[in-house]
């Protein structure tokens, strides 16, 4: 049998929960990198990881919280980033306005390529065009955005294309050739050209990548984005990021080109985009598995299943930042 709680009561614990609200404020965590790991704090209320939704918590204003990383086997915790800062486990933060604080983590297990089957790395592939198509492919992007080309230009776009930006921009912001077109058309609408495009394209696999330096109407936004390409020369996956210090994804700033070791890229990553067709199956059991080491396919698998709701949730929660062009936070 139902019980029914008086009147009286429904209005008393409103009144709490509206009094917890107004002196409380709010922890956001996060995992990134390409390990695997979770945070958990203290008070409870924060268990967050690579397939957690506990990642946001309201705690009494003017109180201590005490979260920890803690990695997975086969993992190790890097650093904090955010919030947090330094390398060791443990942060403390005095809950006296809101936060935001991500753990990274890496992976110590070797990479797991797996050439010739399904779900194949991009590593894997090897270049079936000239590196002049791979840079004309590359430069064509960019023209769909630049207001003086005609809409009718568009770069030979894979079914399942997936376009990436790395912090401080929105992470996920297209997926599916038809979202990709419609996105293009749409950015035309914001004055742009361009001040410097420079591409190449690589040997060891069919890479196109580009620095770009867009003119939207006088401030100026440099930017890397790179583009991986399927056996038939569709693009398969995009990733950009801002070449302003502190947000390079490479260990060595003079790697003007990210040639070198240790780069955070996500391409190389995901598993899948290696095969002939380089086609993304994120319901696949091998994507299921990298998510669960992978902190960073975790983030993108949960986003590209479903597009529209995180993009705008993503948009929401940086409307400033947006509204500040390239200018990341400070």
């Amino acid at each position: 049998m139902n019980m029914l709680l008086p009147k009286h009561l429904y209005k008393f614990i409103s009144l709490i929960i509206l009094i917890f609200i107004l002196n409380a404020c709010k922890l956001s965590v996060s995992v990134v990198g390409n390990g695997a790991g979770t945070i958990i704090s203290e008070p409870i209320g924060i268990e967050c990881g690579n397939e957690s939704d506990l990642c946001n918590a309201m705690f009494i204003n003017n109180t201590v919280t005490i979260i920890k990383a803690q990695p997975m086997q086969g993992s190790r915790f890097v650093s904090w980033e955010g919030d947090c800062s330094g390398d060791t486990p443990i942060c403390t933060l005095s809950m006296d306005k809101n936060h935001d604080v991500k753990a990274r983590f890496e992976s110590e297990l070797s990479q797991d390529i797996n050439c010739n089957t399904d779900k194949a790395n991009a590593i894997c592939l090897t270049p079936t065009q000239t590196s002049e198509y791979y840079i004309e492919q590359s430069k064509k992007y960019f023209y769909t955005m630049d207001s003086s080309v005609s809409p009718l230009v568009v770069p030979n776009y894979s079914t399942l294309v997936a376009r990436w930006e790395w912090p401080p921009w929105l992470l996920l912001t297209g997926f599916g050739k038809d979202n990709m077109i419609l996105t293009d058309i749409l950015l035309k609408l914001h004055p742009t050209t361009y001040a410097k495009i420079d591409c190449r394209a690589f040997p060891t696999q069919p890479f196109g990548r580009c620095h770009v330096v867009f003119d939207y109407g006088g401030e100026f936004c440099p930017i890397y984005e790179e583009f991986t390409f399927n056996d038939q020369g569709e693009i398969t996956f995009i990733e950009a990021w801002t070449d302003l210090p502190g947000w390079l994804p490479m260990d060595n700033p003079n790697d003007y080109w990210a040639e070198g070791e240790n780069v955070k890229r996500l391409s190389t990553r995901i598993p899948g985009l290696g095969n002939t067709t380089g086609l993304i199956d994120l319901y696949a059991p091998w994507m299921e598995e990298a998510a669960k080491k992978d902190a960073d396919i975790a983030e993108f698998l949960k986003r590209a299943r479903q597009p529209y709701e995180e993009w705008f949730a993503e948009l929401l929660a940086h409307s400033q930042d947006v509204a500040n062009g390239c200018n990341p936070p400070e």
